[in-house]
């Protein structure tokens, strides 16, 4: 099968190579490119999406991704630890490796866990991000049960060389450098970027006279394209992060809240590669397109627990080839077709390995796993003359470790008369494979189950988006539910001593209300707001347990984001005030004996209740001339004391301020 598909993807490279066409810079702003196959409007887009800009980015001051995400409605972030530390983002309550996370396009999960640490995600040189909320397997397979979020990096736009350096400095001790050249030509462009962020840090056990934990991420971006000829265009892209985080101890079992986490001296450093290389082609005139992608990632990771003593040193790789076309149904090019259909297959190897002997329980570690799976898929787009539109798609995974799925996904949007008020909706299933490490274990207390079946999940939203006051305004209001089966949880085999994963029984529910609303008051003021109501649940997988369902961890019930943005009357200075305030967030009461070796969970599940918190941010711009920029910022203005997980300790109120020069 495998052998068949390559040789038809060869047999595509060749038509590409005859005839390849070069995509000319558009304005991304109205369409979501990730939404299909081919990009969709967002006008157009029957899921639920929010898009952030490059200068949705800059007002708001932040330095992370993540911190950027927390504002966006169906989104979860947790953050273990010191900044750049652990962070996971979970999309409507789902787990956070349901989170398909694309950077340019290519796949940057870590293979064994299916998880994306957006702890080392910084925002320099990022110039959109989309988030696709709902199940969107029908078109990505795997790994994207609750969602998709997309991430695409700055490219070199304006004709010439031009290029941007920026200094930044913290009242934590932290200091970040960023360069960025760029040269655009009639022929092509090329674009390299470089960030260096040391942390200051404080310490995230919260003990009195424990040290600061901080550490480093440098990363360096390059992308750039080639014209060939009006029709040809040929590229790709490459990104490596280094970073390094300082950890201390968490103890499973302690007595008290304060005992979970002690200070430490261990660190997590991780090496990530990511690399792609494309060829694009148009045919008949216009009518039909072309991509034929190679994708790579490889990622390293090392590390010390808190006592000092090593527990980490594995390395995972991804290697996808895929193809793509989309063909316009009812004219003679793409750009002015209402009707398009398009087909993508692709074929993907995931391996992973433990690569220290002294740090397994058994020789079998050692052996590189690996996991292979085949997809094709089949999306039509359809805009209609009385205001409706369709996305309409299938796709079928091959796997070859586990049984193979057929996903389907409808989505519609549909512009009442007054042309204000927009419905939109969407229906979709998903699933997501077991994970490496779920297969094949890697630790010496977690057994792997090569018996696992896919998780699956089906759901639904619907929507209405309402412009007011002459289009200054728009409110969005999303009601969505999804069921979850075959849950992978875990659970204790006092057979063999160790920790299993196991499909869960029963179903795990999630259903809630999104809402997103903008408003400009003035010419100079303008006002945002997100609001998240979520209710997610997972069966329990212990027998003896008489409750049948326990509220997910680390989801807030409620989640809301205010947003004030100010220019002053010089048109020079701006202001950025953020208020994030979270409620009825769980966290796994890890103070219970169930984890001791042998525990079982006690009555209560393991859950933890957190306490309820408000955090609010301040940031300013100052143009100094078209060239210079001040920046400043205030994290955690009111320095609230609060928790995003048990035991670790948050940071309090931080200043920080920066310049940056353009040429």
């Amino acid at each position: 099968m495998h052998l068949k598909f390559l040789v038809f993807l060869l047999t595509g490279s060749a038509l590409s190579a005859q005839t390849t066409f070069a995509q000319e810079v558009i304005d991304l702003d109205p369409i979501i490119v990730s939404g299909g196959l081919a990009p969709v409007s967002a006008s157009k887009y029957g899921r639920a999406a929010t898009v952030i800009t490059a200068q949705d980015l800059e007002a708001r001051g932040v330095a992370h991704v993540s911190e950027a995400l927390r504002a966006v409605p169906g989104v979860s972030v947790s953050q273990t630890g010191t900044l750049g530390g652990q962070t996971v983002v979970r999309l409507r309550g789902h787990e956070s490796n349901h989170t398909l996370v694309l950077i340019d396009g290519i796949e940057v999960a870590a293979q064994q866990t299916g998880d994306y640490d957006f702890g080392g995600l910084v925002v320099s040189d990022i110039e959109r991000i989309e988030v696709l909320r709902g199940a969107q397997s029908a078109l990505y397979g795997s790994e994207a049960i609750g969602g998709v979020i997309s991430i695409t990096t700055k490219r070199a736009t304006e004709p010439g060389v031009t290029g941007r350096a920026a200094f930044e400095v913290g009242s934590d001790g932290s200091t970040n450098i960023e360069t960025a050249l760029r040269a655009r030509g009639a022929r092509g462009e090329l674009s390299f970027s470089t960030a260096r962020r040391d942390y200051g840090g404080f310490d995230i056990s919260g003990d009195p006279g424990g040290l600061d934990d901080g550490g480093q991420n440098v990363t360096y971006n390059l992308n750039g394209r080639y014209y060939l000829t009006d029709t040809v265009t040929v590229g790709g892209t490459l990104r490596y992060v280094d970073r390094r985080t300082d950890i201390d101890i968490f103890n499973y079992a302690a007595p008290t809240r304060a005992a979970l986490v002690t200070d430490g001296i261990g660190q997590s450093e991780t090496q990530e590669t990511y690399g792609a290389l494309f060829a694009d082609a148009q045919l008949w005139g216009g009518r039909l397109s072309n991509r034929l992608t190679y994708s790579f990632s490889h990622i390293d990771q090392q590390g010390r627990n808190g006592a000092g003593i090593k527990d980490q040193d594995n390395t995972g790789t991804r290697n996808k080839i895929a193809y793509q076309a989309t063909l316009a149904l009812d004219a003679a090019t793409l750009d002015a077709s209402n009707h398009k259909l398009s087909f993508a297959a692709e074929f993907e190897r995931l391996t992973y390995r433990e690569n220290d002997a002294s740090i397994v329980f058994m020789p079998g570690q050692l052996v590189k796993r690996e996991q292979e799976q085949v997809a094709y898929a089949l999306e039509y787009q359809g805009d209609f003359t009385n205001g409706l539109s369709i996305q309409a798609g299938m796709r079928h995974d091959e796997n070859d470790k586990f049984s193979d799925f057929t996903t389907y996904s409808l989505g519609a949007s549909y512009l009442l008369a007054n042309g204000t008020t927009r419905l939109h909706a969407s229906y979709g299933t998903g699933v997501q494979n077991p994970t490496l490490i779920e297969q094949f274990g890697f630790a010496t207390d977690f057994a792997g189950n090569p018996n696992l079946k896919p998780e699956q999940s089906e759901g639904w939203d619907i929507g209405i988006e309402q412009q007011f006051l002459d289009g200054r305004g728009v409110i969005d209001v999303t009601w969505f539910d999804e069921t979850l089966t075959d849950e992978i949880g875990s659970r204790f085999d006092p057979a063999i001593g160790k920790t299993v994963p196991v499909n869960n029984d029963g179903k795990s529910d999630r259903r809630g209300l999104e809402v997103s609303a903008s408003l400009d008051v003035t010419d100079r003021l303008g006002v945002s707001l997100g609001y998240t109501w979520l209710d997610a649940n997972e069966p329990v997988s212990v027998p003896v347990m008489a409750r049948m369902t326990a509220v997910e961890v680390r989801r807030p019930e409620h989640e809301l984001s205010l947003g004030v943005d100010y220019r002053l009357p010089n048109d020079r200075t701006q202001f950025r005030l953020d208020v994030t305030h979270v409620a009825g967030l769980y966290d796994t009461n890890f103070k219970t004996a169930s984890f001791l070796p042998g525990g079982v969970p006690s009555d209560d599940f393991d859950r933890i209740k957190l306490d309820d918190y408000t955090v609010v941010n301040l940031g300013f711009t100052h143009d100094i001339n078209d060239r210079v920029q001040l920046t400043g910022r205030i994290s955690n203005l009111l320095d609230e004391k609060y928790e995003e997980l048990e035991g670790y300790a948050t940071q309090g109120r931080t200043v920080y301020f920066g310049v940056a020069a353009k040429f």
